[in-house]
């Protein structure tokens, strides 16, 4: 079995390489890889805190070219081939609709992000009240019982 060839560059030319290769992709998996180090140096590099700082910029930048690629193929779309009886026989262009929520509800949540709001009476806030089974009457207990089969056949 052949050797692997020992890394001859240093701790900050292979951290260098690693930020290099996160700021493109804003993966750490696949910046390691492209840096051809160890994913576990970059958290024994971590408690330094210039390479943190320059990390966490890095990360970001990454983030960002992720985000662009993210608004390209929502509206500019991604060629897609279309096949007829096993040949291409040309190309579509697809866009992506979920791609496109997803960035109207990260850049402008006060407008699209998911709401969900319960309020009691008159928007206030709702009114509970904690019952202890032992003291409901035996007709309160058959009316409980029967709300509850009701909800059964609902979720059915």
């Amino acid at each position: 079995m052949p050797r692997l060839k020992k890394d001859t560059r240093t701790k900050r030319q292979q951290q260098k390489d690693f930020l290099a290769e996160l700021e493109k992709c804003g993966n750490i998996t696949a910046a390691c890889k492209l840096a051809k180090i160890d994913r576990k140096a970059v958290y024994r590099w971590k408690p330094d805190p210039a390479f943190l700082v320059e990390y966490k910029e890095a990360l970001s930048m990454g983030i960002d070219a992720i985000e662009d690629e993210a608004t390209r193929r929502a509206f500019e779309g991604v060629k897609k081939p279309v096949f007829q009886q096993g040949k291409r026989v040309g190309y579509v262009q697809e866009f992506s609709d979920t791609l496109m929520i997803f960035l109207l509800k990260g850049r402008r949540p006060e407008i699209f992000k998911d709401r969900h709001e319960l309020t009691g009476k008159d928007g206030g806030p709702i009114q509970t009240t904690n019952v202890d089974l032992k003291d409901l009457t035996t007709e309160q207990l058959a009316a409980l019982a029967a709300f509850k089969k009701t909800l059964k056949k609902e979720d059915s």
